[in-house]
Order: structure tokens, then sequence, then C-alpha cells
């Protein structure tokens, strides 16, 4: 009788453990804004569950995310070693670097020379997001403008090479005709680093050697640099084929304030023999820069020239034939290239439509498709591919999403949009004056509003890699929202708030 007794009673118990469990793992919000009904919540759970096997790689529960409110969270968290992985981004006061440590809740300093070329933040991120590598420093003095290594921690940064000799540094400090301005406005462009897929090469520009912009290749193993081109023209724009056995630049010449650049040639160079580069193909006339969208398979890049009146001639390239075929003739708008599903899509104005005999707007066009099929008509001023298949267009009358799986919506409040890395949530936002002020929370690829984040005025949304959480920049504040309470929890304050943050995520 003792023994039924006992197994009763742990029959009782686990069973409460159960219901327990049940309430922990799937959490019942106060308010669930845009899904009043149970299919709603239903989906909104299927979707975070996707979202957080795709993070943790096992089956788990969880959820919906609650609403959250505008008061930031000052809670002390508990003592933790301070090991990463790091949010590192600009801090307000110039020569500075913060690395926010989320497990520790611990910012460190990064005193670098000014000023820092905070793009690099994010080119400049080794493929295992372990090596961060930034050019900072003035030109005027000697061998401060150079290449630094960042190492957390410890905080420590390296030089590893300056990016200017000291005949052209003395040129611009007496300024000494234009070709060492032209050379200088060369190697700090936006393009100026490239790690090769394996992330054991980074690709920068320098001119260590001569009076011009050379390609030069810093080995992550060993640590050497070496020159790999020396021509009269400036090299610019190193990147990479996906298997890391072509690396592509371009060549720029006779600089003017006027017209800007001119792009004389696309180079190749193959790896890792380190053959002789060679022509890969010429750019349309009037180029003022060539513009590497990426690659439609290993393969064949895909590319435009970018000239004073604005996009022209979509091509793409063979790297090894450098066969050349054009795919949207003429000027256009806007491009963009989703390389999982080796589609694209672009956008026409008015005058360029007229001209092709078509309506203005945005067209998408499927892997190994000549089909031009119209998205939606009007006037259109970003388009980008987002993770998930999804392409993302913005203008007068919102924001538009569609997929290469054939899925599409419409926010007509909206004006910019950030999708996660898993594809399956989206941030969107707009403004006062421009669209629906404040920020919401929405289901990809479906456009399904889940529920609003803030009314604060949103500068930037930049997302972890694992999905689970996202940074949003807002009125001089930066915060951290993590799934699924998605309270707003101040990390920084003090920013300027017109410039979008540059923020990288270093393991």
């Amino acid at each position: 009788m003792k023994r039924i007794k006992l197994r009763l009673m742990m029959a009782v118990l686990a069973l409460a453990l159960a219901g327990m469990a049940c309430r922990l793992t799937s959490p019942t919000p106060a308010s669930w804004a845009g899904t009043p009904t149970a299919e709603a919540l239903e989906a909104t759970n299927a979707a975070i569950n996707l979202t957080q096997q795709a993070a943790v790689g096992v089956e788990t529960e969880a959820g919906p995310a609650s609403t959250a409110t505008d008061i930031p969270s000052t809670a002390p968290k508990p003592t933790v070693p301070v090991d990463g992985p790091w949010a590192v981004f600009p801090a307000p006061s110039p020569g500075l670097l913060w690395a926010y440590d989320l497990d520790a809740g611990v910012t460190l300093e990064i005193a670098l020379p000014e000023p820092i070329f905070t793009e690099d933040l994010v080119s400049g991120l080794s493929p295992d997001g372990h090596t961060l590598i930034v050019r900072a420093g003035s030109s005027t003095e000697t061998d401060e403008l150079a290449l630094y290594r960042i190492d957390l921690p410890s905080t420590t940064v390296t030089k590893l090479t300056p990016l200017l000799s000291l005949t052209v540094q003395r040129k611009i400090i007496n300024q000494e005709g234009t070709r060492a301005f032209d050379t200088l406005r060369a190697i700090t462009r936006e393009d100026g680093l490239a790690w090769s897929p394996d992330g054991r090469y980074l690709a920068f520009t320098a001119a260590l050697d001569f009076t011009s912009s050379d390609l030069y290749l810093w080995n992550a193993e060993t640590g050497s640099i070496e020159r790999l081109n020396g021509l009269y023209s400036h090299s610019a724009s190193p990147f990479w084929s996906p298997g890391g056995n072509w690396l592509i630049s371009q060549e720029l010449d006779q600089y003017s304030e006027q017209t800007g650049w001119r792009s004389e040639v696309v180079y190749r160079l193959s790896f890792p023999s380190f053959n002789a580069q060679s022509a890969l193909y010429l750019p349309a006339a009037g180029s003022q820069g060539e513009v590497f969208l990426g690659w439609l398979n290993a393969q064949t890049l895909m590319s435009y020239s970018q000239t004073a009146s604005g996009p022209v001639e979509l091509r793409q390239v063979n790297i090894e034939t450098a066969q050349e075929s054009v795919l949207l003739a003429g000027s256009f708008k806007l491009a963009a290239l989703d390389p999982n599903s080796a589609s694209y899509a672009f956008a026409l104005d008015e005058e360029q439509a007229l001209a092709r005999n078509m309506l203005n707007g945005v067209y998408f066009v499927a892997e190994d498709s000549g089909v031009k099929a119209l998205q939606m008509v009007g006037d259109w001023d970003a388009l980008s591919a987002a993770p998930g298949g999804m392409f993302i267009a913005s203008g007068a009358k919102g924001l538009i999403g569609f997929s290469t799986g054939g899925g599409s919506f419409t926010l007509t409040g909206e004006r910019m949009a950030s999708i996660s890395p898993s594809g399956s949530w989206m941030v969107a936002w707009g403004s006062a004056e421009d669209g629906q002020a404040g920020a919401r929370l929405y289901q990809s690829p479906s456009g399904r509003m889940l529920q609003k984040l803030t009314d604060l005025s949103v500068q930037a949304v930049t997302w972890k890699p694992d999905s689970t959480g996202f940074f949003m920049l807002t009125e001089g504040g930066l915060y951290h929202l993590a799934f699924p309470e998605l309270s707003m929890d101040l990390i920084a304050e003090g920013f300027d708030p017109a410039p979008a943050l540059v923020l990288t995520w270093v393991e």
C-alpha cells in the first residue's frame, strides 16, 4: 500500500512539474498587438520556435514576445567574465570605439588615432568573426594612417602596416601637386578592405612602394604583407570570388572634383598561384567606378557601372573565361542581388521605363530566367536583398517585400526595414515626417505585424548573428532588445541622431 501511495505522489508531482514547464516555456503576454486571433498567435509561436531552433540547433519551445516599453533597463547584471562576444561600435567621442559585452554588461574602450574609418567595422571583420582590422589615423602624422588590429578583451591595438610611404606623406603635408591627394583619396575609399572567404588573407589598398594606390595582401597566418600590383593608375575595390581562388579589383584614374573618378579597367588575379593579373572587362563609357553586386554562382560576377547620371549596364561576367553578357542595357535606378537564389531585382524611373516601353517600378528576375516580373509600379528610393530570399524596396508608397518563394507584403506606413539573419523576423520603422513614427516587429516573409517596439524616432537596427535579438539606435541612445521580452535595455547614449550607427559583432 505504501508503494502504491508513493507511486501516486510521484505521478502527481510529475504532472505538476510538466505544467510548470509549459508555463515557463510558453508564456502568455498581457497584450499582443497585431494578433487578436488564436490563429495569428499560433503562427507567431511557430515562427519563434523555428527561429530559436535555427539559432541553437536543437528543438525548443518559446512563447510570443511581450510588448516592450520605452523605459531602458538599468538593473545590474550578475558578475560574469568579460569574454565576449562583443558589440563593437563608434563611441560618441572621436578617436574611440566601444565594445559591449552583453553577458557581463561591461563596456570596453578602444582608443585609436583619428579619424577612424568606421565602415571597416563591417568589411574589416574576418569571416569567423574573431579578427577585427580597421583603418585609422591622419595622413599628416608620420606612419599614423595605418591598418590596426583590435584584440579583445585586452583592447590592445596593434599597427599592422602604414598605408602611405614617407614620400607620399611629404607631398601631402607640403601640398605638392594633386597626385598624392588622389592617392590618399583612393586608399581611403569605403571599399578598401576585403577578407578572403577562408579568413587567411586580407586584401587592402595602400601606397607603400610608389606614389599610386596599389593592391596588397596581409597573411593572417604569417603576418607577412605582399604587394600584388604596381600600376600608375590607382587600384581600388578588392573583391573575392566565393571560392577564394580569384581576387578582383578596378583601376581608377584622373579624379576631378566635378566628375569624380574614371574607372579604366576591372582586373582579375588568380589564387593561390598569384599569376600576373589580366583584364576581366572594361567599364561602360563614363564610369566613375564599378559596383560589384556579388556572385550569381561560383564563377559569375554581377556588376554595373556608376556614372554621373546613375547606374548603367547591369552585367554578368564569367571570372574563368572573362565572357561578359549584359542583363540590363542602358540606365536604371537601383539593383540588388540575392546570391543564395541567384535572383536579382531592379528599379526603373519613368524616363528609364519609357525608353524600354515598360512601366516604372520594381522588377524581379528569377534564377536562370530572363523574365522581368513587375512587382509594383511607382518611384522607389532604395532596394536591397535581405536574408530569407527577400527583396525590400522603399519609396513614396511605403515598404514592399517580395521573395524568391513567391511571398510578398506591402507596408504603407514604413520606410526602412531590417530582416533577421534567420529570415523569420523583420523590424521596420519610419518617422513622423515620413511614414509612421517609431518601430514595429513583423513576421517575415508574411509581413504580419506582431507588436510595436517604440514610438521614438529610429535611425538604425542591427541584428545579432543568431537572430535572438537586435540593437536599435533611437534619438541618441543605443538599445539592445532580446527575445522573448524585447525590452529596451540602454547600452550607451550621447550619439548624433543624424548618421546611422555602424555596429559589428566580434566573437
